[in-house]
């Protein structure tokens, strides 16, 4: 271990106020909105909590970007988080109110006529309200934000094999799915195009989801070819910085 560096970032977690072994390993966007971001922490300095995440959030992105503290998934050096804009919201009621909005398509747009602001419908669990439009693009401020960080090593964990895995996924399976925006853990029951079909374990819901919303394989299936078995190895180590713990998560390896 390097007493240096680790010395460094207690000293930084002092200065800053957040943890100072708190990285930005990896990330990758799903909407101008929306963001799966991977963090690197160093176990020796103990597992986060959730107020670490909060606090580095609000802290480095300055309260334009929020966790949502639901996603999160804390690995042996890593933490798995969906990320999103912070985006003003206001009632929806405001909309049927002329003396304060203007309908530019009623039921999907309006103009603040006051502000001059357009405010879009946004539903979420059933109950709709209206978002502000805006035009910031969180991988911009994510990549704006690492490239300005004091980091002491560069990050050993990474989504690169994110991808592979989730073209190797077969029934059975279980993944975290950020979709509809929640998160969900579900197995595996159909491939089809352009995602699968999975059924939730928390209400035994089935639904299709896209690939692309997968952020984590949790359970493996013990019906894979060994060829496909190494790769979700190579997958698990590249996300979690342990070889160990990713033999562990793939079955028969």
């Amino acid at each position: 271990m390097n007493h240096e560096k680790v010395y460094n970032r207690i000293v930084a977690s002092y200065a800053t106020g957040i943890r100072g072994d708190l990285v930005i390993a990896d990330f990758q966007k799903f909407d101008t909105a929306t963001a799966h971001i991977l963090m690197e922490y160093g176990p020796h300095l103990g597992r986060p909590k959730g107020e670490d995440i909060e606090r580095y959030f609000a802290k480095t992105f300055e309260g334009r970007i929020v966790p949502i503290m639901s996603s999160v998934t804390i690995k042996p050096k890593a933490i798995s988080v969906i990320a999103r804009l912070n985006v003003p919201t206001r009632p929806m009621e405001d909309g049927d109110d002329k003396t304060k909005m203007f309908p530019i398509i009623a039921g999907l747009m309006y103009l603040d006529n006051n502000l001059g602001e357009h405010w879009e419908v946004k539903e979420s669990d059933g109950k709709k309200t209206l978002a502000k439009v805006s035009k910031d693009n969180i991988d911009q401020i994510i990549a704006a934000r690492r490239n300005r960080m004091f980091v002491t090593q560069s990050p050993s964990i990474s989504l690169s094999s994110l991808a592979t895995a989730r073209d190797l996924l077969i029934v059975g399976d279980v993944v975290k799915a950020f979709t509809g925006d929640e998160m969900i853990t579900a197995e595996i029951t159909a491939k089809v195009k352009g995602g699968y079909r999975v059924k939730s374990q928390k209400t035994d819901k089935e639904m299709t989801i896209a690939a692309d919303g997968i952020t984590d394989v949790t359970e493996i299936s013990e019906r894979k070819a060994p060829n496909e078995t190494a790769k979700l190895v190579k997958y698990f180590e590249d996300a979690y910085g342990s070889k160990s713990y990713a033999r562990e998560l793939v079955k028969g390896d």
